[in-house]
């Protein structure tokens, strides 16, 4: 069951991630086969369980023509790295908006979480620190609350990977995220704005109804070469209620029987999620107090 779950939650996050219209498309639903247990799907992800860390870089290109409208303009949200190492998982993500005091100008954000043991912490930083510790503290209220929704959903990605690892970033990232809640009495001040915040309610998941047969229809492509390496390939549906979301596509390195890269797709040409596995040397990760 607990491969079911982190596979179903890497596939909710990639569909979190956005806050769009990608992937809001969807397959009518149908019976579809179940992937089985002993699949290579599974087995890849039984192998990336016995790492003790990796990396994962996930990128997001999107036609829509709102996106493409906000990137012309240096706004919108960059490329999320997350690293999972000794049970402790960090997300890094980058958010471009308008600066809230300067007409034009627009701020570069980096979103930071790091969830240990099913806690979360989140960490605001940015360049322009100096000019908004200006702020009184009306404005950095209004500042925090709209970082907030995107440090709920670095938290959700986080926690979608697991104690493990994960291949579960679209389905029930939605779910945690709508239980995250700050901490009671956590100040709106310049002088905590920046400070690491551990986050309440972030343990999330699904029960183990939900979490069975949520992934069906697997096809095998054949051989592909990713990123210099050779793989094997296949193709899959995720449920989502009475949804079918997909196509998925796997790409298992054929040398180390690891995860590669899992892509997603809109069939409609809305845009595209690639999140790529990386297992070189990965530092350790900053562990905020609270979780400790």
């Amino acid at each position: 069951m607990k491969l079911h779950s982190r596979l179903t939650e890497v596939l909710q996050c990639a569909l979190l991630i956005g806050g769009i219209t990608l992937f809001a498309r969807f397959a009518l639903a149908q019976a579809g086969v179940p992937v089985p247990e002993d699949s290579p799907v599974f087995n890849a992800f039984r192998q990336l369980d016995k790492q003790n860390g990796y990396r994962v870089h996930m990128d997001m290109k999107a036609s829509d023509p709102r996106m493409a409208k906000m990137m012309a303009e240096g706004m919108g949200m960059g490329p999320i790295e997350k690293l999972v190492k000794g049970g402790v998982i960090q997300t890094s993500m980058h958010w471009k908006m308008p600066a809230m005091d300067m007409r034009g100008q627009v701020d570069d954000w980096e979103i930071k979480a790091v969830v240990k043991d099913g806690r979360g912490a989140r960490i605001f930083n940015t360049p322009a620190k100096d000019r908004i510790l200006k702020y009184d503290d009306q404005m950095i209220a209004m500042q925090e609350a709209m970082l907030e929704r995107q440090a709920t959903m670095a938290i959700a990605q986080a926690l979608a990977q697991g104690p493990m690892g994960a291949i579960s970033a679209g389905l029930a990232a939605s779910q945690v995220a709508q239980g995250l809640v700050m901490a009671a009495g956590a100040r709106k001040q310049a002088r905590d704005f920046f400070a690491w915040k551990c986050m309440e309610g972030a343990g999330g998941g699904q029960s183990a109804e939900k979490r069975a047969n949520l992934l069906t229809d697997l096809k095998n492509l054949g051989d592909e070469t990713v990123n210099g390496t050779s793989t094997s390939a296949y193709e899959f549906y995720a449920r989502d209620g009475d949804k079918l979301r997909g196509p998925v596509r796997f790409y298992v390195a054929k040398d180390t029987g690891l995860p590669l890269r899992l892509a997603m797709t809109d069939p409609e040409g809305h845009g595209s999620i690639n999140m790529d596995y990386d297992y070189s040397s990965v530092p350790d990760i900053e562990v905020p107090n609270c979780l400790k």
